[in-house]
């Protein structure tokens, strides 16, 4: 494999119930339909919490896209990610689905922020079409709750998420996406940025914007890893909200469309 090109979109679908977020059910009708319209090769999703929010995107998506997590004994995602493949358009999954739960989190006693709950982690596939083979990690840090930022424990989680990419076969590419909850004016970014090339830094600093609905923090990225053998280049747009959870979620959706040359 010399060449590839890859359309990612990247989302944070904030799918909690009634009264934490407006209309989670009808937002993720919507979601499903923008997914549908934008027709990504790989969609990795953050926050679907619940089992029957996941099953809420099957009719608008199902047969050409394939939903891809590890499973919660309750049947919901593991760690609130799930990643579609597009098999409409040829992709396939290798192998099994990895979960890596983070060993370090916070408390769970804080049971009103919910992460401690959440069981976050890092999901990796390897998905393949043809001679084309790469790597997705979908993958959702510790949230920041003012005036607690846990940048402890997200420094961890982030060294966690390196350690989990380093162990990936360095002869194909791997795409890392998600809700980092690190904003790229924090010390923390230089983490981030040594996982690999980061895809959304051209857009964040010419538009001068973010990707919460409510502030300008940005904090949801698309790495592209091992890139000392791959040079790539990214074309990225951002699905934004009219206002939180309206008409999609608290977040706005990365749209990736890039190309990979390998040695």
């Amino acid at each position: 494999m010399s060449g590839l090109s890859l359309k990612i979109l990247c989302w944070n679908l904030h799918g909690l119930g009634w009264p934490l977020s407006e209309d989670p059910r009808g937002r993720f009708d919507r979601a499903a339909e923008k997914i549908r319209d934008l027709s990504p090769d790989i969609v990795l999703l953050q926050e679907v919490w619940l089992r029957s929010l996941a099953e809420r995107l099957s009719p608008a998506l199902n047969p050409e896209w394939i939903p891809v997590c590890a499973r919660r004994r309750s049947g919901a995602p593991s760690g609130g990610l799930l990643t579609l493949i597009h098999a409409g358009a040829g992709w396939r999954v290798r192998g099994d689905p990895a979960f890596h739960r983070f060993k370090m989190s916070a408390p769970m006693w804080r049971v009103w922020e919910g992460d401690g709950l959440g069981g976050k982690g890092v999901l990796t596939i390897e998905v393949e079409r043809g001679e084309e083979r790469v790597y997705a990690v979908n993958t959702h840090l510790q949230s920041q709750y003012p005036p607690i930022d846990h940048a402890a424990v997200r420094e961890a989680q982030l060294i966690e998420v390196g350690e989990v990419v380093s162990r990936l076969d360095k002869s194909l590419p791997a795409i890392i996406a998600g809700d980092f909850n690190t904003d790229a004016r924090e010390p923390l970014y230089a983490r981030i940025a040594a996982i690999g090339s980061d895809l959304t830094a051209t857009t964040r600093e010419r538009s001068n914007c973010g990707t919460t609905a409510n502030g300008d923090e940005w904090i949801d990225y698309v790495i592209a890893a091992h890139s000392d053998a791959w040079r790539v280049s990214a074309k990225l747009e951002l699905i934004a909200n009219q206002r939180p959870d309206f008409p999609y979620s608290d977040h706005s959706g990365l749209r990736c469309d890039l190309t990979m040359t390998g040695p």
